[in-house]
């Protein structure tokens, strides 16, 4: 829920930031990346979405209070773990009319995320051999 907040804090703070005449995506590319092409919208949507799964990790420039929906926090004072839903240990999945439970994480969990995050690799990276992609 926090990671939820922050973009929509992101957000607000972006239509208050980039001129009326540009869209979040445009805007973003360019002061981010340089260049708004569709390179670099696909970098900002990777990064939008590996920051909303995996969390803040070990940024120095993003709040530590971003937890990421895949590792726990809390909201309203409640503790929250939405792991288990895509790690395969609660049958979730709805296969052939049966819930089962699959592991969308195994890949390397959230390392490819904080690889990505990090600098480490240029993209969010999986093989060819998992159900990520």
């Amino acid at each position: 829920m926090l990671t939820v907040l922050a973009i929509i804090t992101l957000f607000g703070t972006s239509l208050a930031q980039r001129p009326s005449n540009a869209s979040t995506c445009d805007y973003y590319a360019e002061t981010l990346y340089g260049a708004n092409n569709s390179n670099t919208q696909f970098q900002l949507v990777q990064h939008i979405i590996a920051l909303a799964f995996g969390g803040a990790f070990n940024l120095s420039n993003v709040s530590s209070n971003i937890t990421g929906i895949l590792n726990p926090g809390s909201f309203n004072g409640l503790n929250v773990d939405l792991q288990p839903w895509f790690n395969g240990s609660i049958d979730s999945t709805n296969l052939n009319n049966q819930p089962v439970g699959i592991n969308w994480l195994d890949d390397g969990g959230l390392d490819p995320l904080y690889d990505y995050l990090s600098g480490k690799t240029p993209n969010v990276t999986f093989s060819s051999d998992t159900t990520n992609e």
